[in-house]
């Protein structure tokens, strides 16, 4: 922009709806209507019914783009929302003071943040304002969160993905984004969780229609697992121990006095041992 003329900065607040507008004009702010997409849409549908007030009156550019991006900074002009989660501004980006949009012009240049700065030293900040303040600075911090998706939105997601195979080169990227990463939360809401039996029995099925394990899967989880450090090797923690198979199909370990100590037909046994033909029929 070479040249700089007088310039408005204003607020709109439509009476009916509520919702805000912040701008600016070189003509009259009380016969302007305002210039963003949202706000004249707004106006569209509920009509021109307006207030208008005056945030002041810019003959220097400088002190114009001060202003504008430090009252779109603590009011949080683009991403303001209210109890009931509708936006607070019909805004949609930050106000500049010059042309609407200040992204286009990348960051603060040193000498606007020293003016910004300028303006609101010795400024006495109310409780309220430092409320507003910390929650605009929260939603900022979200700004980069997109809103939920519906019920509806998800169901076309899923059916536009279903039966869609990745590529190989896809799978390897979204395996090195992963790998190492740790998520202390989801460990905490599993931990000392316990399987309904729907859920053993699914897992139980799955496994049981897997096909064969190939010979190079079988290389690459013996080399997997020879890489693992236990804490208490296996061996020293089955020590005096057997794997048994219980009536109801369950895995686990007993001693070996009292897994010896059974008799009778070992079908009738509380107890079998888990290679066992009869711990697969019970498993099975």
């Amino acid at each position: 922009m070479k040249n700089f003329y007088p310039t408005y900065l204003y607020v709109k607040t439509h009476n009916i709806t509520g919702l805000k507008y912040f701008g600016k004009t070189t003509g009259d702010p009380f016969k302007y209507r305002g210039s963003g997409k949202y706000w004249i849409d707004h106006l569209k549908i509920h009509g021109n019914d307006v207030s208008t007030e005056i945030v002041g009156l810019f003959e220097d550019k400088d002190e114009c783009v001060a202003t504008a991006l430090n009252f779109s900074t603590v009011n949080n002009i683009v991403h303001a929302v209210n109890e009931d989660n509708k936006k607070i501004w019909a805004n949609q980006i930050i106000e500049n003071g010059i042309d609407g949009g200040a992204t286009r012009y990348g960051p603060h240049s040193t000498e606007t943040k020293q003016k910004i700065s300028a303006a609101q030293t010795g400024k006495n900040i109310s409780e309220e304002t430092k409320n507003k303040i910390k929650e605009a600075r929260k939603l900022q911090d979200m700004s980069h969160m997109k809103t939920p998706k519906s019920a509806e939105q998800k169901k076309k997601i899923s059916k536009s993905l279903t039966g869609r195979k990745r590529s190989p080169a896809s799978i390897f990227k979204t395996a090195e984004k992963l790998r190492g990463r740790k998520r202390p939360d989801v460990a905490e809401k599993l931990r000392g969780k316990i399987k309904t039996p729907e859920t053993i029995a699914k897992m139980k099925a799955a496994q049981q229609n897997k096909g064969p394990v190939s010979k190079e899967t079988k290389q690459k989880i013996k080399e997997a697992r020879s890489s693992q450090s236990n804490v208490f090797p296996l061996g020293e923690y089955l020590k005096g121990k057997v794997i048994v198979v219980d009536k109801s199909g369950n895995k686990k370990s007993i001693s070996k006095e009292m897994y010896y100590a059974q008799t009778g037909p070992k079908q009738e046994w509380e107890w079998v041992s888990h290679k066992s033909k009869e711990a697969r029929m019970r498993r099975g």
